[in-house]
C-alpha cells in the first residue's frame, strides 16, 4: 500500500499494468490447460480482472490534497513548512508561489524536490499568489498555508484537511491559541456581526484553510489580504459546510503597524463588497432607497387611515389624498423592490436558505409596515355595519384608564366590548367583565333596572373578557343586536337615566373603619343587609360618600351626588323617614333606633366628581333600604 501513496509512482499506470498482465496470464493458461473448458478459463480470468479494477477504483477514490503556499520574503521559515507538508500522506502536490521575494526564498525552494515552484516578478499580493497556485492545483482538495509558520507540524496539517477527507466538511478554517489580532477584533468581527450575524468564528481572518477544489472553481479570489475573509463569506453564501478547526499553538511572524493598516483596509473593503453583493448593505444602494420610499408610502397610508378616524382637523378629503399618495408610492416602489430582489438573486451565488435570511434582513421594516396596515384594515372591516341604506365603519378602540384612587389606583385597559346573547336559563342575569363593572361603577351582585325589570350583574365566564352577555328583553330595550361593539367610554351612557341598586354586605366594610370597633364583634352580620339606589346621569357633580352604621359598626358605604330634593329611608322595606337634602348636606343625616339597634347614616364630602346620582323621592327605587333581623344577637 505504501507504493500506492508514494509520490514517485503513478497509481493509474500501476493498476493498468496489473490489468494487462492478468489478461496475458489468462491467455497463457487457456493455451496450456487443454483439458479445461476455454469458456470457464475466460470467465475466471475476467472475474479476476474486474476484481482488480474494482479494488483499484476503491483505493484511488480516496481524496488527495494539493497544498498552495504563497510566500514573500520567507527565507527563514519556508523550508520548514515544505518539509512538514511533505510528511503528510494525503498531500500529493506541493505548490509554492514566490510573490516577488527579494531575499533567498526562491533559491531555497528551488533546491527542494517534489515541489512545483512558481514566481511573480513583482509582489502582487497574497490573494494573487493564491490564485496563481490554485490554477496549477490538480487534486480533489486544496490546502492554503502561510509560509511564515515556523513551528507548524504534521498533526496540525492533518487536522485541517481530515474533516474534508472524511466528508464532514466542505471547507475548514483554523483557529489557534494566541491573542486575537487587532485587525480581527477592531475591524473584522464588528463588521461581520453587523452584516453577517449568522457567522460566529473566533478567528475569521486565519490564513490557514482548505476546501474542495470544486468550491474554488465557483468563486473569484481577492488579490490582497481580503482573500481569507472573502473565501469564508463566499462559502457561507453558497451554503458550504464550514468547520473551524482548533490546531493548538502556532507561531506567526508579527506584522508591522504599516502592514496591519494595509490589511485592515483590504479586509474592510472585502466585507463591504460582499455585503453589497449579497444584499446586506441596503442603506447605500438602490434597493435600500427603494425600501425607505416603500416605508414612507406605507406610513402615509397608515397616517391617512388614522387621521380619518381619530384626528379632527384631518378631513375626509385630506385623508383620501394622503392615502392615495401613499398607495401610489407604495405600489411603485414595491414593484422596484421585487425587480431588484430578483436581479440580486439571479446575480448572486447564494443558497435559497441564505437568500431567505437576507430577504428577511433587508425587507423586515417593509414587512412590519405591511402587517400594521393589514391589522388596521382588519380592524376596520370588523367595525363595518351594513344597513339597506348605508355602510358604517366605526372602529372601537380600547380605553386606557389611569386611576388615582388610593384604593383602586393603577393602569387599566378597558373595552371594547361585544354584546352577545345571555347564557341558557339566565334571563335575569347580565354577565360582564371586571373592567366593564369598574366603568359603570358597580359591583357584582348589584341589580340594574332596565325598563322596570331588575337584572343582576355577574362575572363573565372564562375567556370572555370582552363580552357582555345580556338577555333578549334588555337588549331589545337598549336596541342592541348580538355582535354589537361598544366602546368603554360609551358603556355608562348606555344606561343613562336607569337605576342601579347597590347591595352591600357588612363584612366588606368591617376592616375599613367603624364608629366604635369594639362593638363590631357584637353584631351578627348575617342579620344585616344594606341596599342603596343610584341613577346613571350625564351630570358630573361633587361626589359624597354615604356611610351606614348599625350599632356604631360600618355596614355599608357607596358614593354618588346629592341634589336639592327629598330622599326616603326604609328599614326592612318599610318607609321610616324623609330627608330634605341639598348639595351642601354633610355629616349625620339620619339617626334612629329599630329593634334595639342604633342606625346612623352619614354623608362625607370627597375630592372627586361623579355622574352617579342618589335616588330621590321621584325614583321608583329606594334611596337607602336597611334590612335588620335581631341585629344585637351575638355571633355564636
Amino acid at each position: 500500500m505504501s507504493v500506492i501513496y508514494s509520490p514517485v509512482f503513478n497509481i493509474d499506470i500501476i493498476y493498468k499494468q496489473l490489468f494487462i498482465n492478468t489478461l496475458i496470464l489468462g491467455i497463457k493458461i487457456n493455451m496450456e490447460l487443454l483439458n479445461m473448458s476455454t469458456n470457464i478459463l475466460l470467465l475466471i480470468t475476467t472475474a479476476i480482472s474486474l476484481l482488480l479494477l474494482s479494488f483499484n477504483n476503491t483505493v484511488i477514490s480516496k481524496k488527495t490534497v494539493s497544498v498552495v503556499i504563497p510566500a514573500f520574503n520567507e527565507e527563514k521559515t519556508i523550508k520548514h513548512v515544505i518539509d512538514t507538508v511533505l510528511q503528510v500522506d494525503a498531500i500529493k502536490q506541493v505548490i509554492v508561489v514566490d510573490d516577488g521575494s527579494t531575499d533567498n526564498t526562491y533559491d531555497i525552494v528551488s533546491k527542494i524536490e517534489n515541489v512545483k515552484l512558481l514566481k511573480h516578478k513583482t509582489n502582487k499580493g497574497k490573494g494573487s499568489a493564491m490564485s496563481t497556485g490554485l490554477n496549477e492545483a490538480l487534486e480533489d482538495i486544496v490546502l492554503f498555508l502561510d509560509a511564515d509558520l515556523s513551528q507548524i507540524n504534521k498533526k496540525q496539517v492533518e487536522a485541517i484537511i481530515n474533516p474534508i477527507i472524511n466528508g464532514e466538511a466542505d471547507i475548514t478554517k483554523t483557529k489557534f491559541k494566541r491573542e486575537a489580532g487587532r485587525v480581527t477584533e477592531l475591524t473584522a468581527k464588528p463588521l461581520l456581526q453587523f452584516f453577517f450575524p449568522e457567522l460566529s468564528f473566533e478567528q475569521p481572518l486565519s490564513g490557514q484553510f482548505a476546501a474542495v477544489k470544486a468550491f474554488f472553481d465557483k468563486i473569484d479570489l481577492e488579490n490582497d489580504y481580503g482573500v481569507d475573509i472573502g473565501i469564508v463569506l463566499d462559502a457561507d453564501a453558497l451554503g458550504m459546510r464550514i468547520v473551524e478547526v482548533d490546531i493548538g499553538n502556532i507561531v506567526h511572524e508579527m506584522s508591522t503597524l504599516e502592514e496591519l493598516n494595509l490589511m485592515a483596509n483590504e479586509v474592510v473593503r472585502t466585507i463591504v463588497d460582499r455585503a453589497i453583493s449579497y444584499g446586506r448593505f441596503t442603506m447605500v444602494d438602490d434597493l435600500g432607497n427603494a425600501i425607505r420610499m416603500e416605508i414612507m408610502g406605507l406610513s402615509l397610508i397608515t397616517f391617512g387611515l388614522f387621521g380619518l378616524f381619530f384626528i379632527k382637523f384631518v378631513t375626509s378629503i385630506l385623508s383620501a389624498i394622503i392615502i392615495g399618495l401613499g398607495l401610489i408610492i407604495s405600489i411603485y416602489y414595491i414593484l422596484r423592490i421585487v425587480r431588484m430582489s430578483i436581479r440580486i438573486y439571479r446575480q448572486s451565488k447564494i443558497s435559497p436558505m441564505q437568500m431567505l435570511k437576507s430577504f428577511i434582513h433587508m425587507h423586515f421594516p417593509v414587512i412590519i409596515s405591511i402587517f400594521i396596515i393589514i391589522a388596521i384594515v382588519i380592524t376596520l372591516l370588523g367595525s363595518v355595519s351594513i344597513t339597506p341604506h348605508e355602510i358604517s365603519i366605526e372602529p372601537a378602540s380600547k380605553n386606557i384608564v389611569i386611576s388615582t384612587n388610593n384604593d383602586t389606583g393603577g393602569l387599566d385597559v378597558r373595552g371594547p366590548y361585544t354584546v352577545e346573547k345571555a347564557l341558557e336559563n339566565e334571563e335575569h342575569l347580565i354577565r360582564l367583565p371586571n373592567s366593564a363593572i369598574n366603568t359603570i361603577q358597580a359591583q357584582y351582585g348589584d341589580n340594574i333596572y332596565i325598563d322596570g325589570d331588575a337584572y343582576q350583574l355577574e362575572q363573565s365566564v372564562n375567556y370572555e373578557n370582552d363580552l357582555i352577555r345580556m338577555p333578549q328583553d334588555a337588549r331589545g330595550y337598549l336596541k342592541l343586536e348580538p355582535g354589537t361593539v361598544i366602546r368603554d367610554s360609551n358603556l355608562k351612557g348606555l344606561f343613562e337615566n336607569m337605576y342601579i341598586v347597590r347591595n352591600m354586605e357588612p363584612e366588606e366594610y368591617v376592616d375599613n373603619g367603624s364608629a366604635n370597633d369594639t362593638n363590631s364583634s357584637n353584631l351578627n352580620f348575617s342579620n344585616v343587609n344594606v341596599s342603596v339606589a343610584k341613577e346613571y346621569t350625564t351630570q358630573n357633580l361633587p361626589e359624597k360618600m354615604l356611610n351606614v352604621y348599625v350599632n356604631d359598626t360600618l355596614v355599608g358605604k357607596t358614593s354618588g351626588f346629592i341634589t336639592d330634593s327629598t330622599y326616603n329611608v326604609y328599614v326592612n322595606g318599610v318607609f321610616v323617614k324623609s330627608l330634605n337634602l341639598n348639595t351642601s348636606s354633610e355629616g349625620i343625616i339620619y339617626n334612629d333606633t329599630y329593634l334595639s339597634s342604633n342606625i346612623t347614616v352619614m354623608l362625607n364630602n370627597t375630592d372627586s366628581n361623579t355622574t352617579m346620582k342618589f335616588a330621590d323621592i321621584n325614583s321608583p327605587n329606594k334611596f337607602v333600604n336597611l334590612y335588620i333581623t335581631n341585629a344585637n344577637s351575638s355571633i355564636s
